[in-house]
């Protein structure tokens, strides 16, 4: 399966969906000048779109990038985040409508975005209505990196959405599609197979609805001792002649008068400072903009088990 990744960030959904190794990222689209050096040094082969606003189907169709299967994209949560004041489609960088405008262009058949817990309650009506409104049924989770195992919480609502009449049924194909169904006798409900989609059924959503219905068990996650981990407490003297010190032992007040120099021998030896490491800052903002990549992993791998069903 062919994945266009917008908003890509470090390549957190490329990651994971290429894990499944049946699906190949054919095109990333990322502004930060950062991220793009990190996709370019890990995916050297895959073209770096820059603006989303200038990305169009006929630009990737002239670089020889079509057919796509799927889209993902964090699109930006600022419009929804207590971070950006939640002005919601008021934001500037409210870019929801370029991603949308990509998917009408593109016709993918299932479309995966991410985006802040606040977007249930801002704009995520909006996002499912445009989707409707192109054929999409689709499923929003509110899935958190501790339910695969990371040691924090991170809340992320995902929308998954599924269209089998796009993606791989080219404009050839539906055109051949439409008019052999015109030529069945009317009231007949038939399925036909196109090699590579599966079944599409003529007369009734109902197979649509079965076929889906399995992927949803697929995030249920036994919670239980998972990614928590454990914090140890150590006990420290309070004796008022001394102070817990660094690696090599205590320090000794005189006299019980506290040596304020001294302040900075309560403290673990773990350092404060990063030292010598390079685009720090840089690395922190990916980092902390990134998608937890086990998470569309477990997406795909659904996906996946619906296509070959």
């Amino acid at each position: 399966m062919r994945h266009l990744d917008l908003f890509s960030g470090i390549g957190g959904f490329a990651l994971g969906l290429e894990a499944t190794q049946q699906i190949k990222t054919v095109a990333f689209c990322e502004i930060d000048k950062y991220c793009t050096k990190v996709l370019n040094k890990n995916w050297p082969e895959v073209p770096v779109y820059n603006d989303i606003k200038e990305l169009t189907h006929d630009k990737l169709k002239a670089d020889g990038i079509d057919n796509i299967d799927i889209i993902t994209g964090g699109y930006p949560c600022q419009p929804f985040s207590v971070a950006g004041n939640k002005k919601g489609v008021e934001d500037p960088r409210h870019l929801w409508p370029e991603y949308f405008r990509l998917i009408k262009e593109c016709r993918p058949t299932w479309v995966i975005g991410e985006n802040v817990a606040g977007h249930i309650k801002l704009g995520l009506d909006a996002v499912q209505e445009d989707l409707e409104s192109e054929g999409y049924s689709l499923r929003t989770f509110s899935i958190s990196a501790s339910s695969i195992g990371a040691p924090h919480q991170r809340e992320r609502v995902w929308t998954v959405a599924y269209s089998e009449r796009n993606g791989l049924l080219a404009t050839e194909k539906r055109e051949s599609i439409e008019e052999t169904i015109r030529q069945q006798p009317q009231g007949e409900n038939n399925t036909f197979n196109i090699e590579g989609t599966g079944s599409i059924p003529v007369s009734t959503s109902d197979v649509e609805d079965t076929r889906r219905r399995s992927w949803r068990e697929q995030f249920t996650r036994n919670k239980e001792s998972v990614g928590r981990g454990t914090s140890e407490k150590t006990e420290r003297s309070t004796n008022s002649n001394t102070t817990t010190g660094s690696s090599e032992g205590t320090t000794t007040m005189a006299n019980g008068n506290e040596n304020k120099n001294n302040w900075w021998h309560t403290e673990p030896n773990v350092g404060r400072v990063a030292d010598g490491v390079s685009d720090r800052t840089h690395r922190l903002k990916s980092l902390g903009n990134a998608v937890v990549p086990q998470i569309p992993y477990y997406i795909a791998k659904s996906i996946l088990e619906v296509r070959d069903a």
